[in-house]
């Protein structure tokens, strides 16, 4: 299979994979080869996936997935390598969106001050979580 990571600012990742486990708004799931032909909304969370027997792990946020035939195109608002993040700083985007939250009060969960942010709150976690 064919694995394509793309966000605005640049090609993550472009390779060969025989596995990929994906972050989907509904929760994860996994594509092998000869999956079913899909679009799906991508989800935050640690996205791997395996090229020469190496496991590769990155943070994925939002965007769309496409598998077709043997091709999987992950396109994400962000995606951040291992290498790529930084504690403090993870540390520092997930105390301050907190904050923002709690400040923001009881409001809907379709209230779009909200919606963003949580996804950062979720962005930050994962990419603790990926690192630790």
């Amino acid at each position: 299979m064919h694995l394509d990571i793309v966000t605005p600012d640049r090609r993550v990742v472009v390779g060969d994979t025989t596995d990929v486990v994906i972050p989907g708004v509904e929760g994860e799931f996994e594509v092998l080869p000869g999956h079913a032909p899909l679009l799906t909304c991508l989800g935050t969370g640690i996205l791997s996936f395996k090229q020469q027997g190496k496991e590769t792990r990155l943070v994925v946020s939002g965007g769309f997935v496409e598998i077709s035939g043997d091709n999987i195109v992950l396109m994400a608002e962000s995606a951040s390598l291992v290498g790529e993040i930084v504690r403090k700083e993870a540390n520092d985007q997930l105390e301050g969106a907190a904050q923002k939250l709690r400040e923001l009060g009881a409001v809907s969960v379709e209230d779009e001050n909200f919606q963003m942010l949580r996804a950062e709150v979720d962005r930050a976690a994962a990419k603790l979580t990926l690192i630790r």
